[in-house]
């Protein structure tokens, strides 16, 4: 049985990414990783419907899945443990982001208002310290280089994890590209591979704050590896699955 987490405790062997981009997914397998690629839910926003942070959610050990999405036949057949949403995805905000809960080993972070009530439930019942903000987009929003270290563009959620002891370094909004809208989150550019391995789609260098990216990085003992060329792009996280 393979056990999703967002914080690997060795290197990944197979991952989540989005279908849109197939370069991110040849680029695993030159790492030798086995890349499981989205499909588009047409119930969810044109430029976030292949997102696999807005169709699926990572806690630990087990993934939530939006609702009927054929997604959640494909991770079972693979082993993976998943279950559905107590909720369908709408294509409107705040309906769209029922997955988008971000966790750590110890602790979830997401908007009680947007959250689907069965992954709230299952963070309760796995005894993980809710951290409630007002961000909808809570997995797209921040990147955990750690279980208590986060990097965020989100005004917001930085001093919300700040007060709940977490260690933030903000970013400036505006880098990420996400086409269909203005720019995209940080967190959905990047995920990890190893404990000391943080993949991005796109270059590092094309952030205006990318020696904070990397001092930031570096301090945590965490390389980069670069799965795509250009600007970072928001492709909707880059989910471990084993």
């Amino acid at each position: 049985m393979s056990l999703p987490s967002r914080l690997p405790e060795r290197p990944v062997q197979r991952v989540l990414v989005s279908g849109e981009y197939p370069e991110l997914a040849r680029s695993l397998v030159e790492l030798g990783i086995e890349a499981v690629a989205t499909e588009p839910d047409p119930r969810l926003p044109g430029p976030v419907r292949w997102h696999p942070d807005m169709q699926a959610c990572v806690l630990n050990g087990t993934l939530a899945i939006g609702r009927d999405n054929p997604l959640l036949n494909r991770l079972s057949a693979l082993g993976i443990a998943c279950w559905e949403t107590r909720r369908a995805p709408e294509p409107v905000y705040p309906h769209d982001v029922l997955c988008n809960v971000l966790t750590s080993g110890a602790w979830a972070m997401g908007n009680p208002k947007t959250a689907d009530p069965a992954i709230m439930q299952a963070v309760e019942g796995l005894g993980l310290r809710w951290i409630p903000v007002r961000q909808g987009y809570a997995a797209c929003s921040a990147a955990l280089a750690d279980a208590y270290s986060v990097m965020t563009e989100d005004a917001g959620v930085a001093s919300t994890l700040v007060r709940a002891g977490i260690t933030v370094r903000k970013l400036r909004p505006g880098a990420v590209a996400l086409p269909g809208y203005a720019y995209g989150f940080f967190g959905g550019c990047c995920g990890l591979l190893a404990p000391n391995v943080m993949a991005f789609a796109g270059r590092v260098e094309s952030h205006p704050e990318s020696r904070s990216i990397l001092g930031f990085l570096n301090e945590r003992g965490i390389e980069t590896v670069e799965l795509l060329s250009g600007q970072l792009l928001d492709v909707g996280g880059i989910l471990p699955l084993s």
